[in-house]
């Protein structure tokens, strides 16, 4: 627990760790009581275990982040089938209980490896722009209407606020559609050869401008191979894809901080990488 001026964002206001996520899945699901549980990672929100070596359960960790996990769960099944990379599809929904107070969430793992473990070429990266935008163009395009009305969130923080973002600009407006809130090198899966087989972590998936996605592009792909996300993706408004890019050096920038604080050494690389890509 922490509290006061110098607590962190990434910092946990309660630590899930796999003793507590192991007795809160037993508790709700028995079946699974002597399954092995092992942590493989932790975001900002959210706590992640392997249980039975075939589930990825989630649970958040920090107040802000809690109501997000039912919105999740209840908007990933719509999702799935209408974009081209597998996704997380729910398989069990935890609630609140005297020993934990929020919604967790457990899924079938996916198939592929963060691509901040990767050292990609500029072929790969060149290669992954394509999938980027094949993937972005099918989520963009998926009608809202379904999930505004099963209460899909909007954007309650200002991920494009001009003030947040530190630029001096009139706020972005647009058509808002469904967006996965918090693309990066983290959330993308990769297969052997390097393309993208997976996109995970929609704890932030909100109704919200696709400025906020196209960040990735920024964050993942050297400026020479843009016009290959474009083919795919179609044309961005070029107001649109300079708040991209003001998205994606803040968002490099913070999260930098939290590798840096982690001692993680693959996301620190990944992040540095990203501010670069997104200077030019």
């Amino acid at each position: 627990m922490h509290s006061g001026a110098d607590k962190k964002p990434w910092e946990p206001e309660i630590e899930v760790d796999a003793r507590l996520a192991q007795r809160l899945i037993a508790a709700q699901f028995p079946h699974l009581a002597d399954a092995p549980v092992r942590r493989i990672g932790a975001g900002w929100d959210n706590a992640a275990f392997l249980v039975d070596e075939h589930l990825v359960f989630r649970f958040p960790q920090r107040a802000i982040a809690a109501p997000l996990m039912p919105k999740e769960l209840g908007a990933l099944p719509f999702i799935a089938p209408q974009v081209p990379y597998p996704i997380p599809t729910p398989r069990y929904a935890g609630g609140p209980s005297d020993e934990f107070p929020w919604h967790f969430g457990g899924y079938e793992i996916l198939l592929g490896v963060s691509a901040c473990s990767r050292d990609l070429s500029d072929e790969d990266r060149r290669q992954l722009a394509g999938d980027l935008g094949r993937f972005l163009r099918a989520l963009h395009d998926i009608d809202p209407a379904p999930l505004r009305d099963a209460g899909l969130p909007d954007d309650t923080i200002g991920k494009l606020d001009p003030s947040r973002l530190k630029v001096d600009e009139p706020p972005l407006a647009g058509s808002l559609r469904v967006v996965h809130g918090d693309l990066y090198a983290r959330h993308l899966l990769l297969d052997q050869r390097n393309r993208l087989c997976g996109v995970i972590d929609w704890g932030d998936v909100h109704y919200g401008l696709p400025a906020v996605d196209l960040s990735v592009v920024h964050m993942m792909i050297p400026v020479e191979f843009h016009d290959e996300f474009f083919a795919v993706y179609g044309a961005v408004d070029e107001r649109a894809w300079r708040f991209a890019r003001y998205r994606a050096r803040h968002h490099a920038t913070y999260t930098l901080e939290s590798a840096v604080a982690r001692s993680d050494q693959r996301l620190q690389q990944a992040c540095e990488l990203a501010r670069r890509y997104a200077s030019t």
